[in-house]
């Protein structure tokens, strides 16, 4: 029995408050007992081959100490290479007379990045993380070979576009692998040691860059 110095919730909430908590009683044991666990779209998505993979996978601390160290590795190459790009990208344009194309490659370039990110996480849920992953890798890979041959602008910008996508991926694809591997609360932590390259790799990118600015094909 209630205390009867204390109001019933019925006349502090109003007069609805029991009716609308039958009704939301009525409406949870309906839930239970003829509502689906998964939505429609949740449904569809563990179909994919890539959803069973993350849902099966066990990740041990060796293997999670593995993956944080192969993503550290990739950034620190991926650091080094961006710097140096940057640093000799000038010097490609004037030997190729397109220096006024320049905007025209930063721009593409932040385009692309903000519009393929959604694609390679699907990638990655239709197929796994480590084919989407190994897709980005191979796509910077050839994007940077095509540059690296280039004898004018339109192979450049080629490669680029093809390079970037490959980074838009990887980045995506680095932030859903440490997602499901870690706790939320080390999430933070692991990828911020996992991305100290990108601000140690800076000045040795650039050093890199200006080596290769006199001894490069163009």
């Amino acid at each position: 029995m209630g205390n009867p110095q204390d109001p019933g919730r019925s006349e502090v909430f109003g007069e609805d408050y029991e009716a609308t908590v039958g009704a939301l009683g009525h409406a949870d044991n309906v839930g239970a007992t003829n509502a689906p666990l998964l939505s429609a779209e949740e449904a569809a998505n563990a179909t994919l081959t890539g959803v069973k993979k993350k849902m099966v996978t066990e990740w041990k601390l060796l293997d999670k100490i593995l993956i944080a160290g192969g993503i550290f590795f990739i950034n620190f190459i991926t650091a080094l290479d961006s710097s140096a790009t940057g640093t000799i990208q000038p010097q490609v344009l004037s030997d190729f007379n397109a220096m006024t194309r320049a905007g025209v490659i930063s721009t593409v370039t932040y385009l692309l990045i903000a519009g393929i990110r959604p694609m390679f996480a699907k990638i990655s849920d239709v197929f796994g993380h480590l084919q989407a992953l190994l897709l980005s890798m191979f796509m910077h890979t050839l994007g940077f070979l095509i540059c690296a041959l280039a004898k004018n602008f339109s192979a450049l910008f080629g490669g680029t576009v093809i390079s970037v996508l490959g980074q838009a991926g990887y980045g995506t694809l680095v932030a859903i692998i440490l997602a499901d591997i870690l706790p939320i609360h080390l999430r933070g932590s692991v990828t911020a040691y996992t991305s100290i390259p990108n601000v140690t790799n800076y000045y040795l990118g650039i050093e890199m860059g200006n080596g290769l600015i006199n001894k490069w094909h163009w």
